[in-house]
């Protein structure tokens, strides 16, 4: 099944259940994954791949994740100041709630091992390659299956 058609029917039946968080999210997220801009249409682009799906997942993710920090140092300012962090809890359980959902739609992420390895693979094939070819033979391998800053610092080490 593909990922688009997996968080369609995930939606639809968030929406049978009542759970307005994860179908709002699903819907959100079908919306931003699906939508194709002017420029990728002109360049003949038009259905959604796994793998813009996956992307899109994985910006939701990051984020998140941001929000997450912020409402931790938010909270920590607060309760500093001597104010109620009730409100700043509840926005976090939805946020750490969020944070679940997305993740069981990413792919799975590689090691730094597993990065490692495929890097000198491509390498001992390659000897000549820049960093940005490297980068682009893993984009192309695994995409949305790595974190990007780690991989370029692996590819230029």
């Amino acid at each position: 099944m593909a990922l688009l058609d997996e968080l369609k029917a995930d939606q639809l039946a968030a929406r049978r259940v009542s759970d307005r968080l994860k179908a709002d999210l699903l819907t959100t997220l079908i919306g931003e994954a699906t939508q194709i801009t002017t420029e990728e249409f002109k360049r003949g682009v038009t259905e959604v791949t796994d793998e813009k799906v996956a992307a899109t997942v994985a910006k939701f993710l990051k984020n998140t994740k941001l929000t997450l920090e912020n409402l931790a140092s938010e909270r920590a300012r607060l309760l500093k100041a001597g104010g109620d962090g009730s409100k700043l809890d509840e926005r976090t359980q939805a946020a750490e709630t969020e944070l679940a959902i997305l993740s069981s739609y990413s792919p799975k992420q590689m090691t730094e091992s597993e990065l490692r390895q495929a890097i000198d693979d491509f390498r001992a094939q390659n000897p000549g390659a820049n960093v940005g070819t490297i980068m682009a033979h893993l984009k192309a391998s695994f995409g949305g299956q790595y974190d990007g800053k780690a991989a370029s610092a692996l590819a230029r080490g």
